[in-house]
């Protein structure tokens, strides 16, 4: 992620100077969210660094298949980790390796803040996750989230889950939750800057006049709506917002999923 954190870097760097907001990639951080329940998102894995650094956060379609944003897609090498709840566990939990050549990328995201900002990770048939396996409570600690049944309009209520920095600026060792409020693009439109860039294709997260809706949640990871019929349904993906995280009110932004259903159902099948 070399490329990207110059990027934020220099947006942080801004900041500083001129204490004007600036677009840029959240550092994984969900602001003023509380610890998930273990085994609440069961879809959540952690991406990291061969030396167990966590760099993002991505979610499982099904036992072979990651979705993450494009631009945690960087590392040359990495692991997966399904099942934790601390972001160091190392027991009780899958641990899968992967390497650039798994990683399928839109065709057209440029880079940067941009739109398109979706990937996949494809695991080899033998490294597949077990879906099926049960905890001592009964529980799958590891299974795969839905996609979302139809494109999202208006407003909703939402979960996002991450590892990242919170309120105290420090990396929480368990799971963060954060209760949001999910907003199609025309009300994200409204209430960002006149030079956004936003795209049709971005769902975004925003209470107005709080910083809980912005900059939250790791890079990749899951901003999920409940359905009674089928659970969790992956709207989201955590994609850019605008630092600093602590203060500003605008809305985060996250590919969103629905508007990518055909891009992912034909480069799943590529495995």
């Amino acid at each position: 992620m070399k490329q990207f954190a110059v990027i934020f870097a220099l947006a942080l760097a801004s900041v500083s100077a001129i204490s004007v907001p600036q677009p840029g990639f959240p550092e994984g951080r969900i602001i003023n969210g509380y610890e998930a329940a273990k085994g609440e998102a069961p879809y959540i894995v952690s991406l990291q660094t061969t030396s167990n650094s966590h760099f993002c956060a991505g979610s499982l379609l099904d036992e072979v298949t990651i979705v993450t944003a494009a631009h945690c897609l960087t590392y040359n090498q990495g692991q997966a980790v399904a099942g934790a709840h601390s972001r160091t566990d190392q027991e009780n939990v899958q641990i899968r390796k992967f390497t650039n050549a798994q990683y399928v990328i839109h065709e057209n995201y440029g880079g940067g803040v941009g739109p398109n900002d979706i990937g996949l990770i494809l695991l080899k048939e033998e490294d597949a996750f077990d879906l099926n396996a049960v905890a001592r409570d009964g529980s799958n600690p590891v299974s795969a989230v839905s996609l979302p049944s139809k494109t999202f309009q208006g407003t909703s209520d939402g979960y996002l889950y991450g590892w990242g920095r919170d309120n105290s600026g420090l990396l929480p060792l368990n799971l963060q939750k954060l209760d949001a409020i999910i907003v199609d693009y025309n009300e994200c439109k409204a209430a960002l800057p006149s030079n956004n860039s936003l795209a049709e294709t971005n769902v975004c997260t925003h209470t107005p006049g709080k910083a809980d809706g912005s900059c939250n949640g790791d890079s990749g990871g899951p901003l999920v709506s409940q359905s009674s019929s089928r659970g969790a349904e992956l709207i989201g993906i955590v994609s850019w917002g605008y630092t600093p995280c602590l203060s500003t009110t605008y809305p985060s932004v996250y590919t969103s999923v629905s508007s990518f259903l055909p891009w992912i159902d034909e480069n799943r099948k590529a495995k």
